[in-house]
């Protein structure tokens, strides 16, 4: 059994992240939404939702197909949050959308570039006007430091990108897309590629 298989636990889960600091980045993800009260917040890979601590005064919506982590979201935070145990669909633009704020954190490095493209065009079709997307992933950086590329190949994503290729995902989504590394802040050497996604093209034709 690989070591990342226990990672299904979510007490575990989160005791792990928080060992390796990476919950502080998303923490400074959180902070890139620059939520406003009143948000409405979608969440797809929400895993345990242990960051809603952090998450105040907003309406919040989360997305994972792991059963035992929305189990934990929900006994842990009841009813601050809304908790789906299912993929983020098209149905869903029009029953819950718009959204202020989108997170994507960690999910776009599991994702083919076609999955990617669906999911992206769902999240500019469910953004609310000035909405903001976040995403976070491990990445490959351009020139291929031996360390931090070998973390990055061990990750339990199987497509991890150069930052210009997550952007090149997005662009034809969005039309403001800036991007920037993340690299020092957890305990291991690992690349990390932050996103804020803005001015959705859906909403321009």
């Amino acid at each position: 059994m690989a070591w990342t298989s226990f990672l299904r636990y979510p007490s575990l889960y989160i005791a792990v992240q928080k060992a390796l600091r990476a919950d502080a980045l998303r923490r400074l993800c959180i902070s890139k939404l620059a939520l406003e009260k009143g948000n409405r917040v979608l969440d797809i890979g929400c895993g345990p939702a242990d960051y809603l601590e952090d998450l105040r005064d907003v309406e919040y919506h989360g997305f994972d197909t792991a059963p035992q982590y929305i189990e934990h979201a929900r006994q842990r935070f009841g009813d601050r949050g809304h908790f789906y145990c299912e993929v983020y669909a098209e149905h869903h633009v029009a029953a819950l959308a718009p959204f202020d704020r989108v997170m994507l954190m960690g999910l776009l490095h599991h994702l083919d570039d076609a999955a990617c493209d669906d999911l992206l065009g769902l999240i500019a079709r469910s953004l609310a006007s000035g909405g903001r997307v976040v995403t976070l992933d491990t990445c490959f950086e351009e020139q291929r430091p031996f360390l931090r590329t070998f973390i990055a190949k061990r990750d339990r994503g199987e497509y991890v990108r150069v930052p210009r290729q997550y952007e090149a995902l997005a662009r034809p989504h969005f039309t403001r897309v800036s991007g920037f590394h993340a690299n020092d802040i957890c305990r291991i050497p690992i690349s990390e590629w932050i996103m804020v996604l803005e001015d959705p093209t859906a909403q321009r034709k």
